[in-house]
């Protein structure tokens, strides 16, 4: 069973944590392999594995996708691997709801409620305000600055539209609705995630 203990964790205010499905991919397979987080460290300084822009950078995606990886178990792993390119993308998105409040309760709140009532669009608005609505009842994200909480709106929109949850241009997305295979359906399930099958499946709690 995966802990969802990013309901009780802080929230944070992360601007450059992206969906990064292709180095989420690769780490995945690193590990499989009998890689550690340690020597997957080492790879990444040393041969740059994760093609970064910079060494900053690199570090950076690094330190995200371990986040990622230590809030799940071996069978997420193992599931991961045998899934379509669709069904990683949506594993990528679990991977940041469980390692992210902000962003698993604006997927609660806003995404979740979108799929259920069939409204097709999300627009810039639904996120900005989803944000000021948290600022209102946390004073840890009330002292976000507005070019802060520009930032997490447009890294919304990137995680978003690298799962393909939304099109791709404008300040008003077209909502795509996820396809989940039964396998993955029956996974998040058996592993104590139903609140998470939930809003991707756009059910009602």
């Amino acid at each position: 069973m995966i802990e969802m203990s990013v309901l009780s964790a802080p929230f944070a205010c992360r601007t450059k944590d992206l969906l990064w499905y292709l180095e989420t991919k690769q780490c995945i397979s690193l590990l499989r392999d009998g890689q550690s987080l340690q020597e997957i460290k080492k790879l990444s300084e040393e041969e740059n594995i994760f093609n970064a822009s910079s060494a900053s950078r690199a570090d950076n995606i690094r330190v995200v996708l371990a986040r990622r990886i230590r809030a799940v178990n071996d069978r997420f792993l193992e599931f991961f691997e045998s899934q379509d390119t669709m069904t990683q993308k949506q594993l990528c998105i679990v991977l940041v709801m469980l390692t992210d409040h902000a962003f698993y309760k604006f997927m609660n709140d806003i995404f979740r409620e979108k799929l259920i009532t069939g409204q097709q669009e999300l627009q810039d608005g639904d996120i900005i305000g989803y944000i000021h609505g948290l600022q209102q009842t946390d004073e840890r994200i009330a002292r976000w600055t507005d070019a802060a909480v520009v930032k997490v709106r447009d890294n919304y929109k990137h995680i978003l539209k690298e799962a393909e949850f939304i099109s791709d241009l404008g300040t008003t997305r077209q909502v795509v609705r996820p396809i989940l295979n039964e396998a993955m359906g029956t996974f998040l399930k058996e592993e104590g995630l139903e609140p998470i099958y939930k809003i991707l499946a756009g059910e009602a709690v």
